[in-house]
């Protein structure tokens, strides 16, 4: 898979429904909404019915908003959380009320319901969502407990944020948008932070930033070659990143030297 937008965002996706407390959190929310059938769907279903089309809607919106926020990353502010929140539900508010009333056509024909009551409420409800998804964490590892084996002492932190599947030997972190992904010989994951931070959590793995947007281990990388008039390593996996030219000093004193 590549390294476009919609690539990268499905990789998030992907990372994200790995994720156990989040998916603890949708399935409660899929209970609460199913018993309780608001938007009158109470009236309109029984039980079970309820139960299926909440599931749903609850899935699909949460998939198309991250889908969505994802390829609108690059547009919006590094702003904190919240208003960042806010920003990504205006963004996310008319694909997902398009998509509702898509589901209600199928589930019920023509619910009666006002698209732009609706367009209101996805948004609002988009808004408490990715808040809540944020601020929370959910969809990132749980921080180390005491008294876990002694090994984890030796895991660098940033390992730590990445999902269970995808941890493992750290290879590179790569900024990707407002995210830093982070690789490893399992695989890649998307991380909500700057590339400073990440790579301060990288220790004890001895490792060196290339680029202003790549640092990798030293251990993972193959060699260094020129391609294209510009120096670059190549990784295990295959990957070339490049060496810009006010870190080829620092490469070539941590042993990176083009080869003959």
């Amino acid at each position: 898979m590549g390294n476009g937008p919609l690539q990268l965002a499905l990789r998030e996706l992907q990372a994200g429904f790995a994720a156990p407390r989040l998916l603890v959190v949708l399935a409660a929310l899929i209970v609460v909404l199913g018993l309780s059938g608001p938007f009158g769907t109470f009236s309109a279903a029984d039980l079970p019915h309820r139960f299926v089309y909440w599931a749903a809607v609850v899935f699909s919106t949460y998939a198309l908003s991250r889908v969505v926020i994802r390829l609108a990353g690059r547009y919006l502010p590094p702003w904190p959380p919240l208003p960042r929140a806010v920003a990504e539900a205006v963004v996310c508010g008319v694909p997902v009320t398009l998509l509702v009333l898509g589901i209600n056509y199928i589930a019920f024909g023509d619910s009666g319901i006002d698209p732009l009551l609706l367009w209101v409420s996805c948004t609002l409800i988009a808004g408490a969502g990715i808040a809540v998804v944020q601020l929370g964490g959910f969809g990132e590892a749980a921080p180390p407990k005491a008294g876990e084996p002694a090994e984890r002492e030796n895991r660098p932190p940033i390992l730590d944020r990445v999902p269970l599947p995808q941890r493992g030997r750290l290879v590179a972190l790569s900024v990707e948008d407002h995210y830093v992904e982070v690789s490893t010989d399992k695989g890649r994951a998307l991380v909500l932070m700057r590339l400073g931070d990440a790579i301060r959590e990288t220790a004890p793995v001895a490792g060196l930033q290339i680029h202003r947007s790549h640092w990798v281990a030293l251990d993972a990388v193959s060699r260094v070659v020129r391609a294209d008039g510009r120096v670059v390593v190549e990784l295990a996996d295959g990957r070339r990143l490049p060496i810009s030219r006010g870190c080829l000093p620092a490469a070539r004193a941590a042993g990176l030297s083009t080869s003959p």
